[in-house]
């Protein structure tokens, strides 16, 4: 439904986010393609060199939900008879796997930043957002699965037009499900209002340059922002 503006109640949806913000723990999200991958471990690496105890992560997981959903999502494996019904199983799906993610004893999130390591990841919930919720419904079922997870300190979204991260996608050869321009573009709208309410602890960089000079302005910054807050 739409009101005067001609703006949908959905694109005025915005997470029931934690109050709880978890200290040392980085979390890269973007399209795919961003680069994500390649800059959180670089930044990995810049820490390791500075001196600092440094894990890094991704989502989906090791674990044993997230292998499953890696199946899913290279397509080995079905999921729902529909879109939507699939965006949901993903959705319950991905969240099992933050919560091993987070609070396993082993090599959890929690674990380890308890432990004096600076914790990153490749994805968070937000990609659950941007990439699973099509309706309000959706939007909903997301956010309460999630909504008890902790904030990360600190945000690196890295933007790319979608045009660049679908010339990207070509070069890897298979692509993943939402690895498709129409999807991307839905994803990077998601993005931008996902975080204007946490806007404060998202660092955006332009990723579409040279990797190494990208690489370096990320570990300045994120240096900056961990040392003030």
């Amino acid at each position: 439904m739409n009101d005067s503006t001609g703006t949908s109640s959905y694109d005025r949806l915005v997470p029931n986010y934690s109050d709880e913000v978890l200290k040392n723990f980085i979390v890269f999200e973007g399209l795919d393609g961003a680069g994500s991958s390649t800059q959180a471990a670089l930044l990995e690496a810049n820490f390791r060199k500075a001196g600092r105890k440094v894990h890094l992560s991704h989502e989906p997981s090791s674990g044993p939900a997230g292998n499953l959903i890696k199946l899913i999502m290279k397509g080995r494996m079905e999921a729902g008879d529909t879109i939507r019904n699939k965006d949901r199983q993903l959705a319950y799906l991905f969240a099992a796997d933050r919560h091993d993610h987070l609070y396993n004893s082993i090599d959890g999130i929690y674990s380890l930043t308890s432990r004096g390591f600076t914790a990153i990841s490749t994805r968070y919930f937000f990609s659950s957002f941007a990439y699973n919720a099509r309706a309000s419904e959706d939007f909903d079922l997301v956010d309460r699965l999630n909504r008890d997870f902790p904030i990360p300190e600190l945000i690196v979204y890295l933007t790319i037009p979608v045009e660049e991260a679908i010339h990207r996608l070509d070069q890897r050869g298979v692509r993943e499900n939402y690895e498709v321009e129409s999807e991307l573009k839905r994803v990077a709208a998601n993005y931008g209002r996902i975080f204007e309410p946490i806007k404060e602890r998202v660092l955006t960089i332009e990723s579409n340059g040279d990797v190494d000079v990208i690489a370096s302005a990320i570990f300045e910054e994120v240096n900056k922002r961990l040392a003030a807050q």
